[in-house]
């Protein structure tokens, strides 16, 4: 079959891309590990000892990182998708959607891990305002699982998309953390409009 233009250049950027060489030599499953690297070694967030929840981690490159930088220590890692995951040792899987998974399964301890992670990202239907909309969606359901399931002095990284509702999304997530930071780490595309909010330090004072 014919590729397209657009399949055709997407090829070729895959081809000079250098986080794509990386991940393949290194065996991750995507060009993404790189983008958790560099969060870490910013913000020092996988810790050893630590009970993590990897949110959209299919194909698992995510979660490759935090099991190679958590390896010989006591850890726990979940990770949950709506796409099915190859199994990753000392990995939990989860097939779900979140909006689901948070209505019906009730499987994980609520306030019980130390950091939750979201790559999620909505499938692209190329009209801004309902790509928009879906992305803003999947955030408050993201926050809204931290909520529920960090300890107290957790923290929380999420991709969002740079746009309108940026300065609302990291200021309605400043009521619940000490600290937040906006990140665009040099693995993410200077085409992209991803970014990724760093939430640290969980103040759990959302109750009652």
């Amino acid at each position: 079959m014919k590729k397209t233009q657009s399949q055709n250049s997407w090829l070729q950027r895959q081809g000079k891309d250098i986080f794509v060489k990386l991940s393949k030599a290194k065996g991750y499953r995507s060009r993404a590990a790189y983008k958790l690297i560099d969060i870490n070694y910013k913000f020092n967030i996988i810790k050893k000892n630590t009970k993590i929840i990897d949110l959209g981690a299919s194909p698992g490159g995510w979660t490759q990182v935090i099991v190679n930088i958590l390896k010989d220590t006591n850890y726990e890692i979940v990770a949950i998708d709506k796409l099915n995951m190859e199994p990753i040792k000392n990995c939990s899987f989860i097939l779900d959607d979140i909006e689901s998974f948070l209505k019906k399964n009730n499987s994980l301890n609520s306030n019980s891990y130390e950091l939750i992670l979201s790559d999620m990202a909505p499938n692209s239907s190329g009209h801004r305002f309902t790509d928009q909309a879906s992305s803003e969606k999947l955030f408050f359901l993201a926050l809204e699982f931290a909520l529920k399931y960090l300890i107290s002095g957790g923290n929380f990284v999420c991709k969002i998309m740079r746009n309108s509702v940026e300065k609302k999304i990291v200021n309605n997530t400043k009521k619940y953390f000490k600290v937040v930071k906006v990140y665009k780490p040099p693995a993410s595309r200077k085409d992209s409009k991803e970014i990724y909010m760093v939430a640290l330090g969980f103040n759990n004072l959302h109750k009652g």
